[in-house]
């Protein structure tokens, strides 16, 4: 039988618990402290050898530290005789850098996830980790969730809606939305300056006049493309604009510049904290995750 181990975040507890009690399995929190000098200290109390060991961590910013946090959590597992280590990481960072865009770079994901793997972690759970370019550097197994259809049925998004991606890398996302809704899905193709960040849209023949649009994206950070898309929609006569994402980061002044946008509701997921506010509606994505994991444990 597996148990989970949450790390020091209160969210990463709060996943943790959820995922615990629909997979009806034992949950333990790992202890910490913060040393003066900022270095952490966590220590596994309950006993763990032999175990399948299911982790579970928050990766809202800083993500370093939490990052850091983790290495220390998968080593003390391993020392303390775990027989596996899945890591359930709801939003993975550093994704977005899954290749070279400019001379000199690194590709940062592939640095992370090989780090993580060196450790000891054998099997990847994540939700929505961008692309499959990201997640192909991990040298064990993956699973990459996909709570979108799920999100926007809870949400009450119907058929006679018009589903748009941001841009052309995101249309399987819209268009597994679309089918999930029988809705119509297209895309607008967004083009961003690599050196500058700049961000330039082209909509082409898009007619969204009259209708209610829903936007659709895997991670919303500074705001500044959903804000964009959702000027141009509106000014070409959408009747409304929401928002389906599923990381929202919550950076300051981000929800500010997309509501100001014309963004009616912004519907996210619990993979990361969530501020309580009225424009912005919460799933909660563990019941997915927690059917996938289930798959593989049985």
């Amino acid at each position: 039988m597996a148990i989970i181990v949450s790390g020091l975040r209160a969210h990463s507890r709060l996943l943790g618990e959820l995922l615990a009690s629909r997979l009806n399995l034992r949950f333990a929190v790992v202890e910490g402290k913060r040393f003066p000098d900022g270095e952490v200290y966590v220590r596994v109390t309950p006993s763990v050898r032999e175990e399948d060991v299911i982790v579970v961590q928050s990766m809202e910013p800083p993500q370093n530290d939490a990052l850091v946090e983790l290495m220390l959590i998968v080593d003390a597992l391993v020392e303390a005789g775990a027989s596996s280590i899945t890591l359930f990481t709801p939003y993975l960072p550093y994704s977005r850098q899954d290749r070279v865009f400019l001379a000199g770079e690194p590709v940062s994901v592939r640095a992370v996830l090989r780090a993580l793997h060196s450790l000891g972690v054998g099997r990847l759970v994540v939700v929505e980790a961008h692309s499959e370019r990201a997640l192909s550097h991990f040298p064990g197994r993956v699973v990459n969730v996909n709570p979108l259809p799920y999100m926007a049925k809870l949400a009450g998004l119907g058929g006679d809606a018009l589903i748009v991606s941001p841009d052309m890398g995101g249309v399987s996302r819209a268009r597994s939305v679309a089918e999930a809704l029988g809705a119509r899905s297209c895309y607008i193709a967004k083009v961003r300056d690599r050196v500058t960040g700049s961000i330039s849209m082209d909509v082409g023949s898009l007619d969204p006049r009259g209708l209610d649009v829903v936007i659709v994206d895997d991670i919303m950070s500074t705001g500044g493309t959903l804000a964009e898309a959702s000027r141009i929609l509106l000014e070409r006569g959408a009747r409304s604009v929401q928002v389906l994402v599923v990381h929202n980061l919550n950076l300051p002044g981000a929800l500010e510049k997309v509501t100001g946008a014309g963004v009616s509701r912004i519907i996210t997921s619990n993979t990361l904290p969530q501020p309580r506010l009225d424009v912005v509606s919460v799933i909660d994505i563990t019941p997915v995750v927690a059917g996938e994991i289930a798959r593989w444990l049985s």
